[in-house]
């Protein structure tokens, strides 16, 4: 889920465009409260754990029914200044990590929970840093900036214990497991202009590094702005990515992505993420 959060008189309104803000859309309203009432019926005691539960193993369950491990990706894209909108996305989160529900690095290990925060847009990455002993918002990375020379060892990374995410090549870099998720991109930012409606042989090379270079961080890579017209390139752009192994497909048609045929060339239980 994505929620586009704008601060304005110490309350977090959601919203794709200043224009669009309205009293009751709040972050709290539309995204955490749901989220809390969802997720405590998902944890509700029930059958033998709700007769014996201190006999019981207790195992945190997310919101996907068929997949109760997977976590939930909530996208948060800071719309005003960073370091100001900051502390209120914190505290509006209290409800969720109060109860043990949000992913968190614990200075060594990355511990996943049934909601994993993601701070995008305006999101201070020196912020997300700054505490080298807990973090529960994760960074966006820039896809396309992977290889730069600047993403390299920080002392921030140096000291990553024995856990599972605690791997020093992944952590030899300046976004990784600790710090980060995703690592982003516009499609056209990253691999510039479609011309004749399909990507160059270069372009396609260029996307299969970028790919290459987030997964070595141990990030999931996305693009987003993805075509939406014609079909036939939206479809193929689909089915590429997927292919190609790109973490999340970013999808604005959620009824054609599900019900759609575009993707009838993969192999039955293929996994297929749509954000």
């Amino acid at each position: 889920m994505e929620a586009d959060v704008w601060l304005f008189n110490d309350e977090l309104y959601v919203g794709h465009a200043e224009g669009e803000l309205e009293e009751n859309r709040t972050l709290s309203k539309m995204y955490i409260d749901p989220l809390v009432e969802l997720l405590e019926q998902r944890n509700k005691p029930t059958g033998l754990a709700a007769v014996f539960p201190s006999q019981t193993r207790s195992r945190l369950h997310g919101v996907f029914f068929q997949d109760p491990e997977q976590s939930l990706t909530l996208l948060i894209d800071f719309k005003t200044e960073g370091s100001a909108l900051w502390p209120a996305v914190e505290r509006a989160l209290e409800p969720l990590r109060e109860r043990d529900w949000l992913t968190f690095w614990d200075g060594h290990s990355r511990m996943s929970r049934p909601v994993t925060v993601v701070g995008t847009g305006n999101t201070p990455f020196d912020v997300v840093v700054a505490n080298m002993t807990y973090r529960d918002i994760f960074f966006d990375a820039p896809l396309e900036a992977l290889s730069a020379p600047e993403d390299q060892v920080t002392q921030d990374s140096l000291d990553v214990g024995d856990g599972p995410a605690a791997d020093p090549v992944v952590h030899s870099y300046k976004y990784n497991p600790s710090n980060s998720h995703y690592a982003s991109s516009s499609m056209t930012r990253a691999l510039g202009p479609l011309w004749h409606y399909a990507l160059s042989e270069s372009q396609l090379g260029l996307m299969r590094t970028q790919i290459e270079q987030a997964r070595a961080r141990g990030l999931v890579p996305r693009y987003w702005g993805t075509p939406r017209w014609p079909v036939t390139l939206r479809d193929s752009i689909w089915e590429l990515l997927i292919k190609e192994d790109a973490g999340v497909l970013n999808v604005d048609d959620l009824r054609a992505a599900r019900k759609g045929t575009w993707g009838t060339w993969l192999q039955p239980g293929a996994d297929v993420n749509m954000a």
